[in-house]
């Protein structure tokens, strides 16, 4: 199922919002979208949060094992 986020860079002057697509997660690590681990652009991607804000600590997993 498709997950929808809220664009707030489309203006809408009659009131609505427009939505985009969410990134798929990737499905070997809880820290990264899909895009990014099959991208291997974890240098380029922000530092993945817990849902709470906090840093994530652990070592990305898709990161360790394409060493």
């Amino acid at each position: 199922m498709t997950r929808w986020i809220e664009d707030p860079s489309l203006d809408a002057p009659d009131g609505h919002h427009w939505m985009r697509p969410a990134p798929d997660d990737c499905p070997h690590c809880p820290c990264h979208t899909a895009r990014v681990c099959e991208g291997q652009a974890w240098a380029q991607a922000a530092r993945p949060t817990y849902q709470d804000g906090t840093p994530y600590t652990e070592p990305c997993p898709c990161e360790t094992a394409a060493r």
